[in-house]
């Protein structure tokens, strides 16, 4: 670890820069340079990429639906597709009587599996491409979704925070009082899957109790890692077996991995309002968050790892990380090119190798809905919106 006075002399440089000064990846040369913006014309060209393969998610409408205006909020019939590339793979009913939500954050992409989770005063049914995975009578907002070898396994928050659940096909394995899982499925440390993750060939979560505690969950079994009623855990995750656990301990940010403990404050300098670990090519893994800066109007988005603390003036609305962290793509809404379309939620990207793959709506009814990837545009001649993308590359 480096000094205190090291640390701050590189949080101080780093914050006097501008986003364009900081060294670019490739990614960023996408964010900086017009030429590789979305193209956003009435063409529609086919994206071809060696061994890579888009999925799209979109939710249609009938032709005379103005789905923007939602008059029917949310009741009216859809119809929930899967596309690879440009090919059509699953068209399914969908609306309130086929228990498929036509909102975008109750959709998730995850691979080529097209998940959806309607929750109502009936409870909460989830399903695989319209086919029915589990139901049960509790009313959850489901914050994960892992399926490993035929089993969907999932996390749910009961909606006035009581509880959580962590279930097999449906059926109670935990249910925990006063606690909460950390991550979700708008987390920038956590995939498409949400809080639920594999790791080690284990079914893994994380979470916190109100007494102060904080446990680690494998194939069902918590495991607890640290009890003290003055921590306030930021997120904790296993990342290849190794626990690593970023809180604040009496105005002191730590993150312990693999048994070591590290400082993220500057020596108490730095309050983290929010936090999560990012797993990527460093060891331990970096910190993503919103910091403060005591004494100082010094605030907003911050990156650390052991050698150094990047700050971000202008802060994120959403951030990609990559292998190596700070090579990660981020961005604030709305991009140069996107002003005019919607981009639902962080679902609605990807990073296919080192680029940005989106999918974007246009807020105007006459053009169609597209995906951008590179200097390419796939767009769908549908009457509705794109709400997720995914990527599959080959060996």
């Amino acid at each position: 670890m480096k000094t205190a006075p090291l640390l701050l002399f590189a949080i101080c440089c780093a914050c006097s820069l501008l986003d364009t000064e900081i060294p670019l990846g490739t990614p960023r040369e996408f964010e900086q340079h017009p030429a590789r913006r979305p193209v956003q014309d009435d063409t529609t060209a086919a994206i071809h990429v060696p061994d890579t393969t888009f999925y799209v998610s979109a939710v249609t409408f009938p032709p005379a639906y103005d789905w923007q205006r939602d008059t029917a909020f949310g009741a009216t019939a859809c119809t929930l597709k899967l596309y690879r590339g440009p090919e059509l793979l699953l068209s399914v009913p969908a609306g309130p009587a086929h228990r498929i939500s036509a909102s975008p954050d109750r959709s998730h992409l995850i691979g080529n599996q097209l998940i959806t989770v309607y929750s109502d005063h009936l409870g909460t049914t989830i399903k695989n491409g319209g086919a029915k995975l589990a139901d049960w009578p509790e009313k959850e907002k489901v914050t994960g979704i892992l399926i490993k070898n035929g089993t969907l396994h999932t996390t749910g928050l009961d909606p006035s925070g009581r509880w959580f659940t962590y279930r097999r096909n449906g059926e109670v394995v935990l249910k925990i009082d006063n606690a909460s899982v950390f991550g979700d499925f708008n987390r920038s440390g956590y995939g498409p899957g949400g809080s639920i993750y594999e790791d080690m060939d284990r079914v893994c979560f994380a979470y916190k109790t109100s007494e102060g505690a904080a446990y680690m969950v494998r194939d069902g079994n918590p495991e607890l890692l640290m009890s003290s009623p003055s921590v306030s855990y930021l997120d904790v995750k296993q990342v290849g077996g190794r626990i690593a656990m970023l809180y604040n301990d009496g105005g002191n940010a730590r993150l312990t991995y693999d048994g070591t403990s590290y400082g993220v404050d500057s020596g108490g300098a730095l309050q983290w309002d929010f936090g999560e670990v990012i797993v990527s090519g460093t060891e331990p893994p970096a910190v993503l968050g919103y910091y403060r800066w005591t004494g100082t109007t010094m605030e907003g988005l911050g990156l650390w790892d052991p050698h150094m603390m990047w700050c971000f003036r202008d802060g994120y609305d959403y951030f990609y990380p990559t292998e190596w962290i700070w090579d990660s793509f981020y961005f604030r809404l709305p991009r140069p090119g996107w002003e005019d379309c919607y981009f639902f939620n962080r679902s609605c990207a990807c990073l296919a190798g080192h680029d940005l793959a989106a999918v974007l709506t246009p807020r105007d009814g006459s053009q169609s809905p597209f995906l951008a990837f590179r200097k390419d545009t796939l767009r769908y001649n549908i009457h509705g919106f794109l709400s997720g993308v995914s990527v599959q590359t080959g060996d």
